[in-house]
């Protein structure tokens, strides 16, 4: 390396390290406490519509109708009118379909038919989208593509929506998409066939993920950078309230029409307090709207009771901007694969790949938990929240970097351990299961985060957005990688899943760390910082063996 270019890298290195744009004005403040209130009630409507088709579309049991005419009480049609082998989907052909004087039924045939309608169980709940629109028997994949359309509509928010917000701004998204939220959301309740109520799904899941990842990039880029983990955690731990309270919510309504109507309650809240958002102070000056950034900036102070001047604040601003500030302000996707972005996107990549392999894979080595369905559901989520705190407390102490490279693979040989344990242990392998839960968790929160502060800021949305969506991607093709298994051996795939998983472990390493930096607001900035940081120990090692100084240090 050139002296020149150890003198630009000393610059970006000393820029991120010692002095944050958010740390002129207190980056932890009561300014950044009210914005953090509303970006909380942001991502809990992202956590509660991704699991709310648990308890919309649960498992129901159903039968098929009794003719109008008949006079059989259910338990008696069932036992008179249903062939064991199939309860649910079909019924004996009657010739005469009454109770004779004995009690039992007369003219019955052995010849079965199809169900043309049903009946359904509500001792659990009184209406599910299941029974409105009859989604069983043969009708019964309209879930699984409803479950696929939601997907869909994330991976569009993964995609367009974050180009959108890189473009037009952190806070116009979170209103417009707060706004499509609750649009979609009343179009779901008011459906009138399942084609109508599946593409407002669809719209609902690009409006809300899109909403949540704009506000915590917005989060992100308002804190100092020693507390980034800590606010970051917190939205993550609401996005877990809000899967969490689902079971209290559907405990308490049993109907989906009355659960889908509370999940629009917080996009309602967003949208009323929508206006104690900033813009991004660093978004604007990338962008070159200095006058709006210094305006925010100097209300950002006053409010965390600083007494500075705005000519003294514009003076401390353009002494800390690096002159390549402005250049590559632009929205270029192809940015994200230039020198060491390049490396650096492709490795993240990877990396969500196989954390959302392993997920899956980890999700389709557990046995389905016989019980109470909303007690069961609560448990698999709150286990998620101490998951978070040592997340937190390991990222502030040993780095972004190494949290992930250890994380990761612990997940993967969990998932590998599951397979040999006998079913006959079932304590052992819901250990292993809860020990693997417990990593893939932790890994995914460090990786949201560490995602959000690699990523220069013009760049920053779509390249989170992106990642997120090859993980979705490698979501889809996990249950064929299970196929795979079951048509050859049911280890392989426990193989492929941990052998990913270590690989992109060891892939962490090659990540610069992020723990206490300032994030990047250029591709020239992000590069210099990932060059530094990776290399700075093999650098310094060489510059003391050429001082003959050796390394003793």
């Amino acid at each position: 390396m050139s002296d020149e270019a150890e003198k630009q890298d000393s610059h970006a290195d000393a820029s991120h390290h010692q002095k944050d744009l958010m740390d002129l004005v207190n980056g932890n403040g009561p300014w950044q406490w009210c914005i953090f209130i509303v970006v909380l009630v942001c991502a809990m409507p992202d956590g509660s519509n991704n699991m709310s088709m648990a308890f919309i579309a649960p498992n129901v049991d159903h039968w098929c109708a009794r003719p109008p005419e008949t006079n059989f009480s259910v338990q008696e049609w069932k036992e008179a009118a249903l062939p064991p082998a199939d309860t649910q989907c079909s019924r004996y052909r009657f010739i005469n379909i009454s109770k004779s004087s004995e009690g039992g039924s007369s003219g019955a045939s052995k010849e079965t038919i199809a169900c043309e309608s049903w009946e359904y169980d509500d001792s659990i709940y009184s209406s599910t989208i299941v029974s409105q629109w009859n989604l069983v028997c043969d009708r019964e994949w309209l879930i699984s593509m409803s479950k696929s359309i939601f997907v869909a509509g994330v991976f569009l928010s993964s995609t367009l929506f974050a180009y959108l917000t890189d473009k037009f701004g952190r806070k116009p998204l979170v209103l417009v998409c707060n706004i499509l939220a609750i649009i979609s959301g009343i179009s779901c309740i008011f459906s009138t066939s399942f084609l109508m109520f599946a593409i407002a799904r669809f719209f609902v899941a690009a409006a809300v993920y899109a909403a949540d990842q704009a506000a915590t990039v917005l989060m992100i880029e308002i804190v100092s950078p020693k507390c980034r983990a800590p606010y970051y955690c917190g939205t993550y731990l609401t996005w877990i309230a809000g899967a969490l309270h689902l079971p209290l919510i559907a405990w308490w309504l049993r109907d989906w029409i009355w659960i889908e109507f509370v999940l629009i309650l917080p996009s309602v809240v967003v949208l009323a307090t929508w206006w104690l958002l900033p813009e991004s102070p660093r978004w604007l000056l990338i962008q070159g709207k200095t006058e709006e950034a210094l305006k925010i900036l100097s209300e950002a102070a006053k409010r965390n009771g600083l007494e500075i001047s705005d000519i003294k604040l514009k003076e401390m601003v353009t002494k800390l901007k690096q002159p390549n500030d402005t250049e590559n302000t632009g929205i270029n996707v192809l940015d994200l694969f230039k020198s060491e972005l390049r490396l650096r996107t492709f490795v993240l990549w990877f990396i969500w790949c196989a954390t959302a392999f392993v997920y899956y894979g980890i999700s389709y080595n557990t046995n389905e938990l016989a019980g109470d369905p909303f007690l069961n559901f609560a448990l698999s989520f709150a286990i998620e929240i101490p998951v978070t705190i040592l997340a937190l407390i390991s990222i502030q102490y040993k780095g972004r970097r190494m949290s992930l490279a250890v994380s990761l693979p612990f997940a993967g040989v969990a998932c590998l351990l599951v397979y040999p344990i006998p079913e006959g242990l079932v304590w052992m392998r819901t250990s292993v299961f809860l020990f693997g839960k417990f990593c893939i968790s932790g890994t995914f929160c460090i990786l949201c985060l560490f995602t959000s502060e690699i990523f220069p800021t013009h760049l920053r949305n779509i390249g989170c957005g992106l990642a997120s969506a090859v993980a979705r991607s490698a979501a889809f093709l996990a249950p064929f990688v299970r196929e795979l298994g079951r048509a050859s051996h049911p280890v392989i795939p426990q193989i492929l899943f941990g052998i990913l998983s270590i690989i992109g472990g060891v892939l962490a390493l090659l990540l610069p760390e992020t723990t206490n930096c300032s994030v990047p607001d250029t591709v020239m900035e992000a590069s210099q910082i990932s060059r530094k940081t990776i290399f700075k120990k093999h650098n310094e090692i060489q510059k003391n063996l050429s001082n003959g100084k050796g390394t003793d240090s």
